[in-house]
């Protein structure tokens, strides 16, 4: 995914994790949202962009996972910002 579509595919998801927390969501709410959160991860091609700090922030605050190798991979580059 190019930059710009990451960032603002991460900033809709942002709110929305904000809006609905996985403790608050309905299974099938829960479902979508991990999954709308794991594909915006798949499609990170700069690990460096804010955005994908502040969604893998976002999501783990709202109770949802973001993948080990996601994290790993975000953290190599997280002293650049």
């Amino acid at each position: 995914m190019e930059s710009r579509a990451f960032i603002k595919v991460a900033a809709v998801l942002i709110a929305r994790l904000k809006q609905t927390p996985a403790h608050s969501a309905t299974r099938e709410e829960e479902q979508v949202m991990q999954k709308e959160v794991n594909q915006a991860f798949v499609g990170l091609q700069n690990p460096t962009l804010p955005s994908a700090y502040k969604l893998r922030d976002a999501a783990l605050a709202a109770g949802y996972n973001v993948s080990h190798q996601v994290q790993q991979r975000l953290s190599q580059f997280e002293y650049l910002n």
